[in-house]
């Protein structure tokens, strides 16, 4: 009997370890690098400067130092909308997301680039920083694999749609001073 039930005890210790090392590495310094790094292309993430969200403290830790003045951010945890919004900036896109903790106008001086080519989430056209969930007037939308582009003055984004597609690009936050464009890809 034993003979029998060994390999079936040993199977459930393996996939009980594969469990753990996999929920290990969404949380672990080399788990939120790897999250990170799959934002963007390769021969940018490669030699970017990866960073953690924010802790209780307000300011994000540096996991693993860059030498390209790109900065990649692990996905949050995952909840019920979102399953991963891991990101590349560029320093236009550092500026943007730091005036958005901060409350205040981002400083755009020339186009900006970031990239979310893992994203898999649900979220608001019009408030994608607060709304946690859909309401009527929110644009509550998948947000699939895209990039963003950012533009110095706001008169570039006229004629951009600014309801949400996968077919094309749109704006989102229009008539805000975080407005951007959202470029979604495969």
């Amino acid at each position: 009997m034993w003979r029998r039930l060994l390999p079936v005890a040993f199977a459930g210790v393996c996939l009980t370890a594969l469990a753990s090392i996999s929920a290990e590495g969404q949380t672990s310094r080399a788990g939120k690098i790897a999250s990170a790094t799959k934002a963007a292309p390769a021969s940018i993430s490669r030699n970017a400067t990866v960073k953690d969200w924010p802790g209780k403290d307000g300011k994000m830790v540096v996991l693993r130092e860059g030498s390209n003045g790109w900065v990649c951010l692990p996905s949050n945890p995952p909840t019920k909308y979102k399953k991963n919004d891991a990101m590349c900036l560029d320093a236009q896109w550092q500026e943007w997301l730091a005036s958005a903790f901060e409350n205040r106008p981002p400083r755009i001086t020339q186009v900006g680039y970031a990239y979310m080519l893992t994203a898999d989430e649900w979220g608001s056209n019009t408030d994608p920083m607060g709304a946690k969930e859909p309401t009527p007037d929110n644009q509550w939308h998948k947000q699939g694999p895209h990039v963003m582009v950012l533009y110095p003055d706001a008169k570039t984004l006229t004629g951009v749609p600014t309801r949400p597609s996968t077919l094309g690009p749109y704006v989102m936050m229009a008539g805000t001073p975080h407005a951007h464009v959202m470029w979604p890809v495969r």
